[in-house]
């Protein structure tokens, strides 16, 4: 509530009007503008804690009837899993990872990610 009312006045301060269109209101420097402003504040605020509150009721009667919630766990599976030999021993004759991640169309951190996932080894320059 105090934020809209800290916006509001920013805006009255550098010079700009605020209308709405439905009800047809000025928010200008007024008592009555202001009045309003903290009205229409305190509705929403309002308004959003119910939203909150349903919320909340319907993922704990979800939860009590036994539907799991959250994001699904998914297979453990890589795209990248069927090219691992492939992805090994270019990796072990010196291939960057910025080369690989293109050849199989993927990011590099995924590949990144992948290879620590996996305790593949990488090819180590000697000096």
């Amino acid at each position: 509530m105090l934020e809209c009312m800290e916006i509001i006045s920013i805006a009255i301060q550098k010079g700009i009007r605020i209308y709405t269109v439905k009800g047809a209101w000025q928010l200008d420097d007024s008592i009555q503008s202001k009045v309003m402003a903290m009205v229409f504040s305190m509705a929403s605020e309002i308004e959003r804690d119910l939203i909150s509150k349903r919320t909340r009721e319907s993922l704990a009667a979800k939860k009590l009837s036994g539907v799991k919630l959250g994001r699904p766990t998914g297979p453990g599976k890589s795209k990248l899993d069927e090219f691992r030999p492939e992805i090994e021993a270019l990796l072990l004759h010196g291939s960057s990872q910025k080369y690989i991640a293109h050849r199989y169309h993927i990011t590099e951190a995924t590949l990144s990610n992948w290879i620590k996932k996996n305790v593949i080894k990488k090819f180590k320059k000697t000096a």
